[in-house]
């Protein structure tokens, strides 16, 4: 027995320690509470019964196909002599609706084709719009260090996609830092002197198509899901002993997670805020909203929001959210206006670099970060809104 021994209390005899658990037969001991490093992470509590499972991938199914049937008429229309004005504004609504329903089925299967696969085309179309956002800087006089701007953000894209939750939050203060070494030491031979304008442009492209796009990768590994218990729900055993289905079932790439299924209904949401937000702002439009966008009115902004809110809580309501018209609600109310600002921000761009579109790469629809404006600040908040309020709502809602 132990004595313990107090300052300022008599002396009494304490209770033995308890033993510590065994973890292993002939192992060492381990402390019951293990370090910060050994405890779950909350992708590990991310999970879907095959009931829940199957409801949410129907919608998703469904949206791939009708993407695709819809995409061939309007190709064909594409086509078509249009010698009016009225049959050329019709061909240039068909190049929009080939160019979104296109876009619409290719985009659903690249979320589910697993990190890495997901990880090449996000980097691939980031750097693009990274691109295209330092040529309009170049174009105005500013001269960005765009190399070490556009490293910096394949690295936080690679970092996002590993489990080292050190190097996730490391990439972004060390890329800063090397940023600022690289300004101070740069030579004015073939640049003018360093300027604040160059300074904050480099450090804009870093943080607004580096680091916030990058939680989309850290969103879409959350929760991964065996290939095997996806493909057993919509497919008969016959099917599942096909050659190229069982080697996809075989591979240990996360092909599909939980992930993967929030990210997809966020995309939606968006895509129905954007769509919502034009013809309503189009058919109901009367007050302004802002000044750097002038078409954009209250009117559409509301109608967005609708839009988002009736498609996010009915998704949270097929994946089984808590209180999910509540919880999924806000989820869409919040994507809607980060949409809104990363659209905003964008236009703010191009206005002040006197341009309409940021480039041409896309029929119809300008640039490709004409395209991707809305979802640049939507992936952080969806992120911690999953991760965080999400298993806080679960304890405290019905």
């Amino acid at each position: 027995m132990l004595l313990c021994l107090h300052p300022h209390a008599p002396p009494r005899l304490a209770l033995p320690a308890r033993p510590l658990p065994r973890f292993a037969a002939a192992g060492p001991l381990l402390t019951a509470s293990p370090p910060l490093a050994l405890l779950p992470s909350p992708a590990a509590s991310l999970s879907l019964p095959p009931a829940l499972l199957s409801r949410s991938m129907l919608p998703i199914l469904t949206v791939v196909c009708l993407c695709f049937l819809f995409s061939l008429p309007s190709a064909l229309s594409c086509l078509l002599p249009a010698p009016t004005h009225e049959a050329r504004l019709r061909r240039k609504l068909s190049r929009r609706l080939f160019t979104g329903f296109t876009l619409g089925h290719l985009v659903s299967l690249w979320i589910f084709s697993g990190t890495a696969g997901f990880l090449c085309v996000f980097a691939a179309m980031a750097l693009v719009a990274q691109l295209e956002y330092y040529q309009m800087a170049l174009r105005n006089g500013v001269y960005p260090t765009w190399k070490l701007g556009t490293l910096g953000s394949l690295l936080m894209y690679a970092a996002a996609a590993s489990r080292a939750l050190g190097l996730r939050d490391a990439i972004f203060p060390l890329t800063g830092t090397v940023t600022i070494v690289y300004l101070l030491l740069r030579r004015e031979r073939k640049t003018p002197p360093t300027t604040m304008n160059d300074i904050s442009t480099t450090f804009m492209g870093i943080y607004y198509f580096g680091y916030m796009p990058s939680f989309w990768i850290r969103l879409r590994s959350l929760g991964p899901m065996p290939p095997a218990e996806v493909f057993s729900l919509f497919l008969p055993a016959q099917a599942l002993s096909a050659p190229f289905v069982s080697r996809i079932i075989a591979c240990s790439a996360d092909v599909f997670s939980v992930g993967a299924l929030v990210q997809w209904w966020t995309m939606v949401s968006i895509v129905s805020a954007d769509v919502a937000a034009y013809f309503t702002g189009k058919r109901f439009g009367r007050t302004p909203l802002i000044k750097v966008s002038p078409r954009k009115t209250w009117e559409g902004l509301l109608g967005g929001c609708a839009a988002a809110v009736a498609v996010s809580a009915s998704g949270a309501r097929l994946m089984g959210w808590p209180c999910a018209w509540l919880t999924g609600g806000a989820y869409g109310l919040m994507c809607a206006v980060m949409a809104l600002i990363g659209d905003l921000t964008v236009s703010l761009l191009k206005r002040s670099a006197q341009v309409k579109d940021t480039g041409a790469i896309l029929p119809g629809h300008g640039g490709l970060l004409d395209r991707l404006d809305s979802y640049l600040l939507v992936a952080a908040p969806a992120y911690f809104f999953v991760t965080l309020l999400l298993p806080l709502a679960s304890k405290l809602l019905p």
